[in-house]
């Protein structure tokens, strides 16, 4: 389950792991069943922040999964606590925002749309 939809100011949670696995990049991530972690897309860079003291530092969706990319070894709990960087999450929310302000503000005055 996607939290980041039900509640975008949604800090903390707890989550059951569903699976875990390495990359062809060598890059160890852990899938779990629900997640308050953005993945890259919609014009949004991925969160970051911790899955009990781990620190997740990309997180992509692949396949319909939300993979939490993890640093070290040790292994997960079965339960995990999971913890967004909020001062990175509030400050892409309010990037994202005030580009919609400004493609808005162009098309509608001078007809100039955003293209990437």
């Amino acid at each position: 389950m996607k939290l980041f939809y039900e509640d975008v100011n949604l800090q903390t949670f707890q989550a059951k792991k569903t699976g875990e696995g390495t990359d062809k990049q060598g890059r160890r991530y852990v899938v779990l069943d629900q997640t308050a972690f953005y993945p890259t897309g919609g014009g949004q860079p991925h969160d970051t922040g911790l899955l009990n003291q781990a620190h997740v530092y990309d997180v992509e969706e692949v396949d319909g999964a939300v993979r939490h990319y993890i640093e070290g070894t040790d292994p997960l709990l079965e339960i995990v606590h999971g913890e967004v960087n909020w001062n990175r999450r509030f400050d892409h929310m309010q990037q994202h925002a005030g580009q919609h302000i400004l493609s808005a503000a162009f098309e509608n005055n001078f007809d100039l749309k955003t293209v990437w």
